[in-house]
């Protein structure tokens, strides 16, 4: 019988830190990548981020926030001078592309959005009704607060 393993604060805090970044829950495959590079079952890594089971304690994972936030901007201003100094060695495209995968980090642990999506509500409304008025052969109904006019006489 396998003996069960005991997680002490930091490391559940380093872990829920972790989902985070790797973009869980919006991100499929976040909670496996991170549970299979820890070694904790998935369950386990769930309960700690939803904190249905032993969460680790607010405060220690608002110490680990910072730290990570720390490291990650650390790296972020030792990588936009070697992408100068290592254009030989590295593709720019690499050093930009883990300039990327950095922001995309900070912005998660941050809670800021990492990416951003826009909808013209005008088109939007436009491109249903021409899909409306084609399915129903042109006929489409008045609007409720059109005014008929009738002529007098």
């Amino acid at each position: 019988m396998m003996k069960r393993r005991r997680y002490d604060d930091e490391f559940r805090a380093s872990a829920v830190l972790m989902l985070e970044a790797a973009g869980y829950p919006g991100r499929e495959g976040a909670l496996s990548r991170v549970g299979g590079h820890l070694d904790v079952p998935l369950s386990t890594l769930r309960g700690w981020f939803t904190g249905a089971h032993n969460p680790p304690p607010a405060e220690v994972r608002k110490e680990k926030r910072i730290d990570l936030r720390e490291a990650i901007r650390a790296e972020l201003a030792g990588i936009f001078p070697a992408m100068a100094e290592r254009r030989q060695e590295a593709t720019y495209r690499e050093l930009a592309t883990a300039a990327g995968i950095l922001i995309d980090k900070d912005q998660l642990l941050s809670g800021q959005p990492t990416e951003r999506q826009e909808v013209n509500v005008t088109d939007h409304r436009e491109r249903i009704l021409a899909n409306i008025a084609r399915k129903s052969g042109g006929h489409v109904a008045e609007p409720a607060d059109a005014v008929r006019q009738r002529p007098v006489g």
